[in-house]
């Protein structure tokens, strides 16, 4: 009880232009029991970001000041720790890899039933309560990983991460030199109602490696398994 409490007083953005989505939303997630407050732009959703606290963001990709997309792109650079699921008419298979790639935690593709939105708000966010318990933290080698703070230094020089990235990060090394299978990664990272394709897992170590070079990056790839961490 205490935990489905927690979820209900949520707050939870909603950028979306469209009225008639956005009554729906707002309707369905009061119900719930959730705090949704409605953005109809990127320039709006900015706003309401800085005006109060967010748990969670509900984003269209298809906005009328700027793309979804770009604006997730933002959204990683300054609110890495929110996060975000997409909802849009795009049913492409490259447009949820490049969600995913840029940031989002989950996708659901318009039409959706409202009560699957719910389900997917409260996976992501026992997801994200999962992954930041009190004080935990990990020095490897060069690297300092804060669970609680969901911070990362390398070298002693911090580096910013995406959810994502962060959780992949904390996975590894929990569990040095144990290797994980693309498959196992997506689960324990995406969660289960992401059936998505194992590149995803490539791109999101590709941009992780980038961003903690020139230091040992001490992700190790085994060909035709997966990836671990080197001790």
């Amino acid at each position: 009880m205490g935990e489905e409490r927690v979820l209900h007083l949520m707050n939870i953005l909603i950028i979306e232009d469209d009225p008639s989505i956005q009554m729906l939303l707002k309707l369905s997630l009061e119900v719930e029991g959730f705090k949704p407050v409605i953005a109809g732009s990127v320039a709006a959703g900015m706003e309401a970001l800085n005006k109060r606290t967010t748990d969670l963001i509900l984003l269209d990709l298809m906005l009328p000041d700027r793309s979804g997309l770009e604006l997730l792109q933002t959204l990683q650079q300054q609110y890495a720790t929110i996060p975000v699921i997409v909802l849009t008419a795009k049913n492409e298979m490259n447009d949820k890899i490049l969600g995913f790639q840029l940031g989002a935690d989950d996708y659901l593709t318009k039409p959706f039933e409202t009560r699957e939105l719910i389900v997917r708000i409260r996976a992501v966010m026992r997801r994200m309560k999962a992954a930041a318990p009190a004080a935990e933290a990990l020095h490897i080698g060069v690297m300092e990983i804060d669970k609680r703070e969901r911070s990362l230094k390398v070298a002693s020089l911090p580096i910013k991460t995406t959810s994502k990235e962060f959780d992949f990060l904390w996975l590894l090394c929990s569990h040095p030199k144990k290797v994980f299978t693309r498959e196992e990664i997506l689960e324990q990272v995406w969660g289960f109602e992401y059936y998505g394709q194992t590149r995803s897992v490539d791109m999101m170590v590709n941009r992780l490696r980038e961003k903690i070079k020139p230091h040992d990056p001490m992700i190790a790839t085994v060909h035709g398994m997966g990836y671990k961490l080197e001790g």
